[in-house]
């Protein structure tokens, strides 16, 4: 129960810091800031979903560890949409500035049948408003 205790003031702890700072990193619209709001909101929805499963055990204060499972699993999941989400194309063209960063690459599989499947690789290259 203590250990319990424990975790719930360093969870409390974190979070006020967290959320605290917050506003003023997700205040630049850049794509750390992004990755880092998908993560914390993956985070929180996997340990929720965490909790949720200790209902379905016969004895939940044994399986507490299914909380924090959950949590970083909502993080890893969290942060890898924010990766997919914020990528651009290799250059970006935006208010007469020039911005290289790395390209989304997206395979794409067809499957032809009897005759083997073709899997197409794209990535953007230029993208900007004219």
């Amino acid at each position: 129960m203590k250990l319990v205790k424990q975790a719930q003031v360093i969870l409390l702890v974190l979070f006020l810091t967290v959320g605290w700072n917050l506003d003023s990193f997700a205040a630049e619209e850049s794509m750390a800031a992004e990755i880092f709001t998908d993560a914390m909101i993956g985070g929180l929805a996997g340990g929720l979903v965490g909790a949720a499963m200790l209902a379905l055990t016969r004895k939940p204060g044994q399986h507490l560890e299914y909380m924090a499972y959950g949590a970083a699993g909502g993080a890893v999941a969290g942060s890898a949409y924010g990766l997919f989400k914020a990528q651009t194309s290799l250059v970006q063209i935006k208010d007469d500035k020039i911005s290289f960063d790395v390209p989304l690459i997206m395979p794409d599989v067809q499957e032809k049948g009897t005759r083997g499947t073709n899997v197409t690789i794209m990535a953007e290259l230029i993208s900007g408003k004219f």
